[in-house]
């Protein structure tokens, strides 16, 4: 089931939501290389994290589940 996140963007504070089809598989992300967890709208997913890693998402992560 998909479920639309609530609230903002940790880093930049856009709001997620319905408007924007921001799901909480797809905004909860950690990163690969410092395991840093975090909510983050698709712009600062795309950004990657502070040490280098890249951020990971469900579908990030499950490549092919759905």
């Amino acid at each position: 089931m998909i479920i639309i996140q609530k609230g903002n963007c940790k880093k930049c504070g856009t709001e997620l939501g319905e408007k924007t089809l921001d799901s909480v598989q797809s905004t909860n992300v950690s990163c690969s290389k410092c395991k840093k967890s975090i909510v983050l709208c698709r712009k600062c997913k795309n950004n990657g994290c502070e040490c280098g890693g890249k951020y990971l998402d469900a579908w990030d992560r499950n490549p092919g589940w759905m």
